[in-house]
């Protein structure tokens, strides 16, 4: 099995940022206001989170957010039902069910994280692109690198696509006369993949026209990610491959081949 050692640790703590904000604003407002306003200050921030995990649903179509949802779902209604102190509290025999459900949700959450359900592969699939490629640097370009032609019509293309993004191992934007695949690393997971901007110029991205011409470019941050100063154009060429590679199994039928090659990478929870 490969080793993940050609780029650098990244130690981001954006993925566990939700509930340490909703706990720190919790934690504020009980001080300044009391508890029952710090719960609906913890309500308001998990309804936030609830409506970004049906944005990226339906973004992606990965099902696996519906799960978040409803339990981001289960959180507000404990703080509006909470006995005594909740707006609308409600006995605590009444209340014992709603945490049973909790507990229940949190296990499903649990095994989401550790099968990575819902993690975003940009980081498995850089270290894959750079797997064979020696330590050599040519120099860094921003132009696209032309990577040859495949044999494709536009609804493969388009199935494609959605199979890439419902599993997250990268973002994808259909275009008029293409598919561009952009892999999302952490720190970028909300910006495209949320519509909060379509503009992909300064990302990582493979390019695939509906006549079957590919494409690929390496930005310079994903690229300033290894450890050594790697074949600029042998990366590039590398991570074009990939997803051809990837979308010769699709036509074959053999998706979960992709995610198994994927899945070589142990990546660490920070990635």
């Amino acid at each position: 099995m490969f080793e993940t050692t050609k780029l650098r640790p990244d130690f981001s703590i954006t993925g566990i940022m939700q509930p340490v904000i909703a706990l720190a604003l919790f934690a504020v407002i009980w001080a300044l206001f009391g508890i029952g306003y710090g719960l609906l200050s913890m309500g308001l921030v998990f309804g936030i989170y609830a409506i970004l995990s049906l944005a990226y649903l339906m973004r992606t179509g990965n099902p696996w957010f519906m799960a978040t949802c409803i339990y981001q779902s289960t959180i507000i209604a404990a703080t509006l039902l909470a006995p005594k102190i909740g707006l609308y509290a409600i006995p605590e025999s009444s209340f014992k069910p709603l945490l049973l459900l909790i507990f229940v949700e949190m296990a499903v959450l649990v095994y989401i994280m550790a099968a990575k359900k819902l993690k975003w592969r940009g980081w498995e699939l850089l270290e894959l692109a750079a797997r064979n490629v020696n330590e050599a640097t040519n120099g860094f370009t921003e132009r696209p690198r032309p990577l040859g032609k495949i044999r494709s019509t536009k609804y493969e293309l388009s199935g494609f696509s959605d199979h890439l993004k419902s599993k997250l191992i990268a973002f994808t934007i259909e275009e008029e006369d293409r598919i561009v695949i952009i892999p999302i690393t952490t720190g970028n997971e909300y910006r495209l993949p949320l519509g909060f901007s379509n503009d992909y110029s300064e990302n990582t991205r493979v390019e695939i026209g509906f006549d079957g011409n590919v494409s690929a470019i390496i930005s310079k941050k994903d690229y300033l990610r290894y450890k050594e100063a790697l074949s600029f154009d042998q990366l590039v060429e590398a991570l074009g491959q990939l997803f051809i590679d990837f979308f010769e199994l699709y036509q074959k039928g053999e998706q979960v081949r992709i995610m198994y090659e994927v899945s070589k990478i142990k990546a660490s929870i920070f990635n």
